[in-house]
């Protein structure tokens, strides 16, 4: 029988791994320029070229679900991990900007399998007492991994130039996520499915709470990828900001820790009550964050934003293994909730650079709180929602 040890080293690395993904999400941002003047790349392209990944989750990750289920996340995470090593590697080598896109496209098939894998191996790995911290500090990954990216960018471009910083940084990658393989296959973590269940467990998980969880996290990836896209021209614009946008960006991980702690040993109601009262909070913080005059108050408030919207994608993500239902499957419940932000991720930001542009950085404010509002009706009837009761022993034991 495997230990808690064997476990949390597992579940570590398979965290780290998910960091390193995030990464390759984010390394792309500090090499604009570059790709601009020496590769050649329009801005539209590098536009392209910067969200492909995004667009292959938002397109394709509910039926990716589906098939990393039948597959087993076990399986897809090796799969996963190889095709966007290989992509990433090949991005490190080439030049002609057709090759840079097609070797972008092979990152994000990789990158797609490796964020509804990961999270389902985090779930069938982890105790059950352990599944809902675990997957509340999962959700932080995307924000951690930008923070890598930023970081080693600066440490090395001036160094060593753009080839090195991505070959090193998909090397990163590589090695870790070949650790975590070789962790899988010398310990067997996985409870064996049911026979014949795999078949049926797609209509299963979609029950109407795993939808309004799924619908709730794509609102509020509305609400932080603006936030976020836009918070660069706020701190350009606005005198007096004390932190700069990357900084803010940077509290976001403390949210997410915030809901690991809070979600151990709570239920259901707990965790979706949290993820309301963060979306409650967020809606108090969103219009003086971007009108107070107060250029401190501002700054603190945008902060708070920062980390509650970090603990409501986190308290999101940790409700999942109190929804699936027993017949039903983790990877496809991710697979829904991964889409729904990856379709908040194309629509967030020009939705916000709409209201800035015609209502100024105010009505964005006013956007930010409307959203936070939505996502709190959403929620509503997860208070009262009857998961299946033998589930709900089964996550609590």
């Amino acid at each position: 029988m495997t230990s808690n040890a064997s476990r949390l080293a597992i579940i570590v690395v398979l965290q780290i791994v998910g960091i390193l993904a995030g990464a390759q999400l984010g390394k792309i941002a500090p090499l604009v320029d570059w790709y601009q003047r020496e590769v050649g790349l329009s801005l539209t392209l590098i536009g392209w070229f910067t969200s492909m990944i995004g667009i292959f989750v938002a397109a394709v990750a509910l039926p990716a679900g589906w098939a990393i289920e039948r597959a087993g996340p076990d399986r897809t995470f090796v799969a996963g991990s190889l095709v966007l090593a290989a992509g990433g590697f090949a991005l490190s080598l080439l030049d002609a900007p057709s090759a840079v896109l097609a070797a972008r496209l092979v990152e994000g098939a990789g990158y797609l399998v490796l964020v509804i894998a990961t999270p389902a191996l985090l779930a069938a790995i982890s105790p059950a007492r352990w599944k809902a911290p675990v997957l509340a500090i999962w959700g932080g990954f995307v924000p951690i991994g930008f923070a890598v990216a930023d970081f080693s960018a600066r440490a090395m471009l001036p160094e060593t130039g753009p080839k090195i910083y991505l070959a090193t940084s998909i090397a990163a990658f590589a090695v870790v996520a070949g650790l975590a393989a070789l962790l899988l296959h010398e310990e067997k973590y996985l409870e064996q499915r049911a026979s014949g269940a795999a078949g049926n467990t797609f209509m299963a998980t979609m029950t109407l709470p795993v939808w309004l969880t799924a619908l709730a996290f794509g609102v509020y990836v509305v609400s932080s990828v603006g936030f976020f896209t836009f918070m660069p021209a706020y701190a350009g614009e606005r005198d007096g900001l004390l932190l700069s946008a990357g900084a803010i960006a940077l509290a976001v991980p403390v949210g997410n820790i915030l809901a690991g702690i809070l979600v151990r040993g709570r239920g259901l109601r707990f965790i979706v009550l949290l993820s309301g009262a963060g979306f409650l909070a967020n809606m108090a913080l969103a219009v003086p964050g971007f009108t107070a005059a107060d250029p401190a108050f501002a700054t603190l408030a945008v902060v708070a934003y920062a980390i509650i919207g970090g603990l409501v994608a986190s308290a999101l993500f940790a409700a999942i293994p109190f929804l699936v239902p027993q017949s039903g499957s983790a990877s496809v419940a991710i697979g829904l909730v991964a889409q729904a932000g990856g379709l908040g991720t194309l629509f967030g930001p020009p939705l916000a650079g709409h209201i800035i542009e015609n209502f100024g950085f105010g009505g964005f404010g006013m956007l930010l709180a409307a959203v936070s509002l939505i996502g709190v009706v959403v929620l509503l009837p997860l208070t009262l929602a009857k998961v299946q009761r033998d589930n709900l022993l089964q996550t609590q034991q």
